[in-house]
């Protein structure tokens, strides 16, 4: 949907020029209303898709660590960029607070200290050699909203039990 809604965005922009071509007894004004109104259109809904679908998970894993985590549950979260593009990010469910905005499950809260740095030694080992799609550790505030609610497998468990949610 978001991917549609980019693509149409694009699309309309793009033909802004046609308007403007040929022969027509439509006025220039009325041409460039016209071209402008599409062109707005199509971007508040961009904007409001964009919006609602931000913290939208697309992926989410429980990380096999190999280390002791002393009870931490590292989750690697996958959520999308204005773009479309993948933007994966490493939390931990004890990191997550129920969120009481529309459209989001969790707010990220602060890591504590010995979370930063295990995270730190997790991102080395996940980003050793990547140049892009490169995994970051959730920040404070970040959202994230994912269907909690019906039939959710084993691994979808294990993160409710661990994490908070509505």
């Amino acid at each position: 949907m978001k991917l549609a809604s980019v693509a149409s965005l694009i699309g309309a922009t793009a033909a802004v020029p046609l308007f403007f071509t040929g022969d027509s007894d439509v006025p220039q004004t009325a041409r460039m209303i016209l071209a402008l109104t599409t062109i707005g259109m199509t971007a508040s809904s961009t904007a409001l898709v964009t919006w609602a679908l931000k913290p939208y998970i697309t992926e989410l894993h429980v990380l096999k660590y190999k280390d002791e985590l002393e009870g931490s549950i590292p989750l690697m979260v996958q959520t999308m960029t204005f773009w479309a593009q993948p933007r994966t990010r490493l939390v931990f469910a004890e990191q997550l607070s129920p969120a009481t905005l529309p459209m989001t499950s969790w707010i990220v809260e602060d890591a504590s200290e010995s979370l930063k740095e295990l995270a730190k030694d997790i991102l080395e080992q996940i980003n050793d050699g990547r140049k892009k799609n490169r995994v970051t550790l959730a920040g404070k505030g970040d959202l994230f909203y994912a269907h909690t609610q019906g039939p959710v497998s084993a691994e979808m468990q294990k993160i409710l039990q661990a994490a908070p949610s509505q």
